[in-house]
């Protein structure tokens, strides 16, 4: 439903954002997803880093603003104010809130105010499946998603959109989360099946998805094949991440945002430790534009580390205004 404030400003939920991105479908909203990191890859757009606020409650608020100065005639930019809340699940709250402030950019009037956890959650797929079309070997089948939680349908949603995943592999600590997660297999028009070990989830597998809060490695590179195509989205600040830093030196390694990601997850480890470099960052906008080369072979391994990039939201925040204002 739309609410409508006091000054005429429309404010979405997240029903709104949902509906508006079904509607669009996967497919057209990943091409519109891909050209966002195309337009930054190009200089045309103006993306501050984002700003990290952290409590003493092991939460944290970020603030992610976004300009894009050709999409849609650079008439629209915003900014996104999302908080992270990993506690908030022993509490049944959702453990990502947010708002995004979308305004018109010549007069700087504000257009509209919508929920933003939907909008995170489809943009944050939607990322991952825009990388894994570049990336990972067009005959992948078996997917492997690390996390069964919240995310893993928008993950798993991108990718089976740009991939003709047969069968997914499920992982979680939490067996009743890996059982709803379940429940998808309808939908998705794929077997999915629970697995009782990591080592099991990622045995045979073409993609391996990683969705977790982990603050300690749990994937070394023995559980690594060639050829494999890797999506680090969980691990997206300093204190967390997913898999040991040598994975990383065994693969070639992509980044939606280089700044943000010398920040987070196995890629500031590995860095620190020395076992990579800041020159074998590869940006994914610089692929999608040909300014450099993706995946070389079908035995290579290719690691995409996700961050999330403020870029995404605005273009999601953009095509959610545009369709419902009719």
């Amino acid at each position: 439903m739309k609410i409508v404030d006091e000054l005429g400003v429309p404010i979405f939920t997240n029903e709104d954002v949902r509906r508006v991105i079904e509607r669009i479908e996967w497919k057209k909203y990943i091409e519109e997803i891909k050209l966002g990191f195309e337009h930054s890859a190009a200089g045309k757009a103006d993306i501050p880093h984002k700003i990290y606020v952290n409590t003493l409650f092991d939460s944290d608020m970020r603030c992610m603003p976004a300009y894009l100065t050709e999409y849609k005639d650079g008439k629209y930019c915003g900014v996104k104010i999302v908080s992270v809340a990993p506690n908030n699940r022993s509490k049944q709250l959702p453990t990502v809130l947010g708002e995004y402030i979308l305004r018109d950019a010549e007069t700087q009037q504000l257009l509209a105010i919508m929920q933003a956890e939907e909008l995170t959650a489809y943009r944050t797929g939607a990322a991952t499946a825009v990388a894994t079309d570049a990336l990972a070997r067009k005959d992948s089948r078996v997917l492997s998603i690390i996390g069964a939680g919240k995310q893993s349908y928008y993950q798993s949603k991108g990718i089976l959109t740009v991939r003709p995943i047969e069968k997914i592999k499920v992982f979680d600590i939490s067996h009743s989360t890996a059982e709803r997660f379940k429940e998808n297999e309808k939908e998705f028009g794929v077997d999915i099946v629970l697995t009782s070990s990591l080592e099991e989830a990622v045995k045979d597998v073409d993609i391996i998805t990683t969705i977790t809060p982990s603050k300690k490695p749990f994937i070394s590179t023995e559980l690594i094949g060639a050829g494999m195509h890797i999506n680090g989205v969980g691990a997206d600040a300093k204190q967390k991440i997913e898999f040991e830093p040598e994975v990383l030196k065994k693969a070639k390694v992509f980044v939606d945002d280089l700044e943000q990601c010398i920040n987070s997850g196995e890629v500031y480890q590995a860095l620190q430790r020395g076992i990579i470099k800041k020159v074998d960052l590869i940006p994914i906008g610089d692929v999608l534009i040909g300014k450099t080369s993706g995946r070389a072979s079908d035995n290579e391994i290719t690691f995409f580390k996700s961050t999330g990039v403020a870029h995404e939201d605005l273009i999601t925040a953009i095509l959610v205004y545009e369709e419902l204002k009719k």
